[in-house]
């Protein structure tokens, strides 16, 4: 849309900001939050600009990207790995979406996605109602076929017929974003359609890396189940083509259904995501709000068969990697712990979404400095307020074995093994919770692998827990005691 590139004084930086502000006027709103995005994006470049160097000049880049304006940012001062605190803020005011920073071959760069207004357009409900699920069934013919950015309206009325406004994919209910994110090929599906327009079922995929998608937004509508329209939307879509080699999935742990679905399509048990979103009803499945945030089993499924690879895991971790890599069936095998002369700076870039009120945090390159890093990002996250944040780790990198021992110190608890993900390779999760403490009481599990598995990876975020929770007190105790001292007569 635009770019501008301006010397880092006061002079630029107002110049900058009231270019994203005219930008955003321009795509139809948002110019005051644009502006002071920006400014802030701005300001934290001249802060870490502390050496002279050839290029001073700082960068902008404005683009609409569907339902958002991107403000790219890009600097010459010292590396970054998080956006600015300053700018985290916003996120969680909801003046902005979302926001990540880190560093490529150029330099530094942080993205902020401020919201156009139709970003916050909902599905218009007048005259639509939730269906029961002993409604009269239809048998009116369907057209399968795939999904195109024009059935967005209509999708979000088939989602709200079946779950109210209930539903766990809450993008799922704003038409533009729909539309949007299939337009871009961010996201992927299938449909069922009525000779009168209206979408009965559905079946689809978002991108989470390069190669890998992430299924779980499928749906029938109640007249039209019991005819097999599942299996017939998905089989319209073939992956391989599409050039997906795995798939992701998320099996709710408050219900067997997805668990049971999950191991049925063939998918391998690889981890636990928990308290990795917000509270929601399960319609069908369970009564009332529930009202803990939602924890996932993860699973994965390669489309194509993977080289055999070596991969580096931290002590702590090892049992349950051990464990997840048996009973996979994937080419992994984990390596011995070597001396490694690992590279003194790491690279990573991370985000931040105020909605989910999660944290991403990707490691490109292990560096001596990992744990230090990190410590620092997740503090910035917590005071973002944070539940969970997760990190994602190159382990295919043999330096994480030895650097990586000590994220345990920092609750990093054990998440999934993700084979093939993108450009981190075969990747290590770990995840950090606010509360450690996770109940496991409302889990029901359709499969004694599921049962165990969540065991294990609760046992340890609980135990990571309680050791920074008795680490505090100690340290608190002894401050304690040091006040009781008498004091220094010579000082």
């Amino acid at each position: 849309m635009i770019s501008v590139s301006t010397p880092i004084d006061d002079l630029g930086i107002a110049v900058l900001a009231e270019s994203a502000g005219a930008a955003a006027a321009h795509a139809g709103g948002g110019a005051e939050a644009a502006a002071l995005v920006v400014r802030l994006l701005a300001q934290d470049a001249r802060r870490r600009h502390t050496v002279d160097t050839p290029d001073a000049d700082i960068h902008l880049a404005v683009d609409i990207d569907g339902t958002e304006l991107t403000l790219t940012m890009r600097d010459q001062g010292e590396p970054v790995n998080s956006p600015p605190p300053t700018v985290l803020a916003l996120v969680e005011l909801g003046l902005a979406t979302a926001a990540d920073g880190g560093v490529d071959g150029r330099g530094n760069v942080v993205v902020a996605r401020v919201p156009l207004p139709r970003h916050g357009r909902l599905l218009e409900v007048d005259d639509l109602e939730v269906l029961d699920d002993d409604v009269a069934e239809s048998d009116v013919p369907v057209e399968i076929r795939l999904l195109t950015p024009a059935d967005a309206f209509e999708l979000t009325r088939c989602i709200f017929r079946c779950y109210g406004w209930t539903y766990a994919v809450q993008d799922m209910y704003f038409p533009d974003r729909v539309a949007a994110a299939v337009e871009s090929g961010r996201r992927i599906g299938a449909v069922a359609v009525t000779p009168d327009g209206e979408i009965v079922a559905h079946v689809g995929f978002g991108f989470v890396a390069d190669g890998v998608v992430e299924g779980g937004v499928a749906v029938t509508d109640p007249r039209f189940r019991g005819r097999g329209l599942m299996g017939q939307v998905g089989s319209v879509l073939d992956l391989s083509t599409l050039g997906v080699h795995a798939v992701l999935g998320r099996a709710v742990l408050t219900h067997p259904v997805t668990q049971k679905a999950s191991v049925a399509s063939g998918s391998s048990i690889v981890g636990m995501f928990l308290d990795a979103a917000g509270p929601v009803q399960q319609v069908g499945f369970t009564d009332g709000l529930i009202e803990h945030r939602m924890s996932y089993g993860i699973v994965y499924r390669l489309l194509e068969p993977m080289d055999p690879a070596e991969i580096w895991i931290p002590g702590r971790y090892l049992d349950l990697a051990r464990q997840v890599v048996a009973g996979s069936g994937f080419p992994l095998t984990i390596a011995e712990v070597q001396p490694v002369d690992a590279p003194a700076t790491s690279v990573m870039t991370s985000s931040y979404d105020a909605l989910k009120q999660a944290g991403t945090v990707k490691v490109t390159v292990v560096g001596d400095d990992l744990v230090a890093v990190l410590d620092g990002i997740l503090g910035q996250f917590r005071n973002a307020g944070a539940e969970q944040v997760l990190v994602y780790l190159p382990a295919d990198q043999p330096a994480l074995a030895t650097v990586g021992a000590g994220l345990p110190s920092l609750q990093l608890a054990y998440a999934a093994i993700l084979p093939v993900f993108g450009e981190l390779g075969n990747c290590l999760v770990l995840q950090w919770l606010r509360n450690p403490a996770v109940d496991d009481s409302p889990f029901v599990f359709g499969d004694d692998r599921f049962r165990f598995l969540t065991h294990l990876i609760v046992d340890q975020a609980t135990t990571l827990g309680d050791q920074e929770t008795q680490h505090r007190m100690r340290r608190a105790r002894l401050e304690q005691l040091l006040a009781l001292l008498p004091e220094d007569s010579a000082s």
